[in-house]
């Protein structure tokens, strides 16, 4: 159990940020700080509410564009990242024969101890593809399991090209609807990018539509943190324009591990 001294020294009211509302503020924390205490005897979901109070007011993070200390580390014990094609395989030897490169020896690299990979095929926020589970559903899943923490969505390019096959559900609506099962909980969620793609529904235009909504979601959400990663790849990186080859699987781990470590830095 947490201390008397450190409870009654962390529920003090935080002061509100320029982008957060008192209200939304107070209430995401509140929601932060009961989740926190009744999982204190998980020990893959402990976060000291110090840490989550500075992420609240904190929404815009330590910025991606400066890059972390060659010793940077994460606040962030327990990751679950929440993927689609692009993160199947991403712990197998046979997509990365060494160790290091894959997904979890990346993260611990940071500081992270306990890593949760929930990827599939052709997945979206949303829909269900030949009724396997959706992005929504997974995240459902991993929190019945007890799996929390730091949360990674590693989603969007599907998610673009159904909004351009017609979709109803704009991609607002689609980040809406994930951040709402992860309220006061540090979320990263990479902006998506494509090259070269067939069939054309994977164009870059749209999957660059989908990364404004993820910024104008950060406004939104003091506890989401947007890691440009379409900035990063290069053409070499690609088997089809969407799905990677093994030395871009190994620089997205890379850069996906050092962007945790950026936007939710270990505190003092």
């Amino acid at each position: 159990m947490l201390a008397a001294a450190t409870i009654g020294a962390t529920t003090a009211a935080p002061p509100a940020s320029a982008h957060v509302s008192p209200a939304g503020l107070l209430d995401a924390f509140s929601r932060t700080v009961t989740q926190n205490l009744s999982q204190r005897g998980i020990s893959d979901t402990v976060f000291d509410v110090p840490s989550y109070l500075w992420m609240m007011t904190h929404p815009r993070g330590s910025g991606t564009q400066n890059l972390p200390r060659e010793d940077q580390k994460t606040m962030c014990r327990t990751v679950v990242q929440i993927g689609d094609s692009t993160s199947v395989g991403l712990d197998n030897s046979v997509h990365l024969p060494s160790p290091t490169d894959r997904m979890t020896p990346q993260y611990q690299r940071v500081g992270v101890k306990n890593v949760y990979l929930n990827a599939l095929n052709f997945r979206s926020t949303v829909e269900r593809y030949n009724g396997e589970p959706s992005g929504l559903d997974a995240i459902k899943t991993e929190l019945s399991r007890h799996h929390d923490g730091c949360w990674i969505i590693a989603l969007g390019a599907n998610d673009a090209a159904r909004i351009a096959t017609g979709s109803p559900v704009t991609a607002d609506q689609r980040i809406d609807n994930v951040m709402r099962h992860l309220i006061g909980r540090p979320v990263l969620w990479p902006t998506v990018m494509t090259t070269d793609t067939k069939p054309a529904t994977y164009a870059k235009s749209y999957m660059t539509a989908f990364n404004a909504a993820l910024q104008r979601a950060a406004h939104r959400y003091p506890n989401l943190r947007v890691f440009d990663f379409a900035r990063y790849p290069d053409p070499s990186w690609y088997v089809d324009g969407v799905h990677y080859t093994v030395p871009g699987m190994i620089q997205r781990n890379r850069l996906f591990a050092t962007a945790l470590a950026t936007e939710f830095p270990q505190r003092p």
